[in-house]
């Protein structure tokens, strides 16, 4: 049973902080996401600085009242050391003067009176001595107190500035991004335009004509027609030099040997 229950609270504490987690993102996403988020965040540390500050403050104030109380206070029992160690010559010169004069009323009294002066004088060692040590134990403090409150201060005279650093800085990233991402945008648009599938058509096209040029040489009736057209021209070349041997061979009454006909050449063709 105890496991069970065991496990029902680490359930819990896991949805808490689940839930907790969730809360911070999104408080996070509030101030980081746009730069009215930004100033706001700014404006809260803003303030809780200047809490902060005005509370130190005001605590550094009561420390040294406080302090300047304790100084007072040491300056009232210098000031009743020096009364009573006058009382105490004095006292003393009396008893002197009864011992002298054997007044023994006197002499009691004097010396009754020297030994009151002389406890408090022992009484206002004690509290001087306490009362300096505070003091500079205050004193110690207040310095350390004043450090922080400088600090303070230049921090809360800062944060003007870094949050208009933090917000410039914001607003450029964000335009640039906002602007690479058009580029990134206007490039596909380009590749998605007519202009572009009209090129990409064209550049096929081109491919294809270049390929049919290539299979033009290799097409069988275009090869029978072009040898055709070379067998033509080799034969009228060779008949028209027969044609010439002929004529020679006649004005010079030389009978030529006959040329042995051609597939291509008729046999009653008649010779010139």
């Amino acid at each position: 049973m105890g496991r069970f229950f065991a496990a029902i609270g680490r359930f819990f504490s896991f949805l808490f902080l689940r839930r907790s987690e969730d809360i911070r993102r999104a408080a996070d996403e509030q101030f980081t996401g746009s730069p009215e988020g930004i100033r706001a965040a700014f404006a809260i540390e803003r303030d809780a600085l200047a809490r902060d500050f005005r509370t130190l403050q005001e605590t550094v104030a009561e420390v040294l009242n406080i302090v300047e109380d304790r100084k007072q206070q040491l300056t009232s029992l210098d000031a009743e050391e020096e009364r009573l160690l006058s009382q105490v010559e004095g006292a003393l010169a009396a008893a002197e003067k009864a011992q002298a004069e054997n007044n023994a009323e006197e002499f009691e009294r004097s010396k009754a009176a020297h030994g009151r002066y002389s406890a408090r004088l022992a009484e206002i060692d004690g509290l001087q001595e306490g009362i300096s040590a505070q003091v500079t134990d205050l004193e110690g403090g207040l310095q350390r107190h004043m450090m922080t409150l400088t600090d303070l201060k230049e921090k809360l005279e800062r944060l003007p500035q870094q949050e208009a650093e933090a917000v410039a800085e914001f607003v450029s990233a964000q335009k640039i991004t906002e602007l690479n991402n058009r580029l990134m945008n206007a490039q596909d648009s380009l590749r998605e335009s007519p202009v572009a599938a009209v090129q990409e058509r064209v550049k096929r096209l081109s491919a294809q004509a270049r390929i049919t040029e290539k299979l033009v040489g290799t097409d069988v009736k275009l090869q029978d027609q072009e040898y055709e057209r070379l067998g033509a021209q080799s034969r009228s070349g060779t008949d028209f030099e027969a044609l010439l041997a002929a004529r020679k061979a006649k004005r010079e009454g030389v009978t030529p040997e006959p040329r042995e006909a051609t597939p291509e050449q008729a046999p009653d063709r008649p010779q010139l």
